[in-house]
């Protein structure tokens, strides 16, 4: 075996060792040794914590993904809610306006005009008014007349 100088690199620095040579004969008699694996150099480094940032930025985009989507499908669950309340209390408003209806009707067929019409007049004295009963005035300061105030004379 021969003993030879040889000169590597590791970072910036230039290093020597003393490696040990075999001859042709022994090449073949002899497997190569495995060589120890070395640190990833700085510029490696950075590309991993680049890669990790990249990671790091689309995982955060995913889960703010994931975020969306759970609450657009919790909105669409909180619309549909209502779209079925709304449609369950229109349904019961129109059962409401029916039977009211109905017992609309059923008073009125129950309500005799002309009975009501002889009560009001044979038993109570009342009278269509005539003409003269209908009193007419104009104000000339307003337009409208306040509820509780005194109507002027003639």
């Amino acid at each position: 075996m021969e003993k030879r100088t040889q000169i590597y690199q590791e970072g910036n620095t230039l290093r020597t060792r003393i490696v040990t040579v075999p001859t042709k004969e022994e090449e073949i008699l002899t497997l190569p040794k495995l060589q120890p694996k070395t640190q990833p150099e700085p510029q490696t480094r950075k590309l991993n914590w680049a890669r990790l940032a990249v990671f790091v930025l689309m995982l955060s985009l995913t889960l703010a993904f994931a975020g969306m989507c759970v609450g657009f499908l919790s909105l669409n669950a909180s619309v549909t809610s209502s779209k079925h309340n709304i449609y369950r209390l229109e349904q019961q408003l129109a059962q409401l306006k029916a039977d009211n209806q109905m017992m609309e009707n059923r008073m009125e067929a129950e309500i005799d005009l002309a009975e009501v019409y002889e009560i009001a007049t044979e038993e109570l004295g009342m009278v269509y008014p005539d003409a003269n009963a209908q009193v007419s005035y104009s104000e000339q300061i307003r337009e409208y007349v306040r509820q509780y105030e005194d109507i002027p004379g003639k």
